[in-house]
């Protein structure tokens, strides 16, 4: 099966979906995509689904996490808390790297 069938265009849609947390199905259905063909290539490390499904996600989560550290930072008690859960979970994370 071809590693990288996206166009530039499919490529940075995949990646704006999916920094508004669509799935990869709900990607594939947007885009009218085979959801077969889709859905092996976005669990491919190397190929052009897997990196736009998870650049996207992943700059959502820093664009996330650096609201929720500006918040606490300026006092905000349920941001603070947040806070203190995403450190917790990176040291966990460190650990089972």
């Amino acid at each position: 099966m071809e590693q990288n069938y996206l166009t530039e265009a499919q490529i940075a849609e995949i990646t704006d979906l999916a920094t508004l947390f669509f799935t990869p199905k709900e990607i594939a259905v947007m885009l009218e995509l085979d959801w077969n063909k889709f859905k092996f290539q976005v669990e491919l490390p190397d190929s052009d689904a897997y990196k736009a499904f998870y650049s996207g996600r992943l700059q959502s989560e820093v664009d996330l996490r650096k609201s929720i550290i500006k918040l606490a930072k300026s006092g905000s008690s349920p941001a603070q808390t947040m806070a203190l859960d995403l450190f917790n979970a990176s040291k966990i994370k460190m650990i089972d790297k």
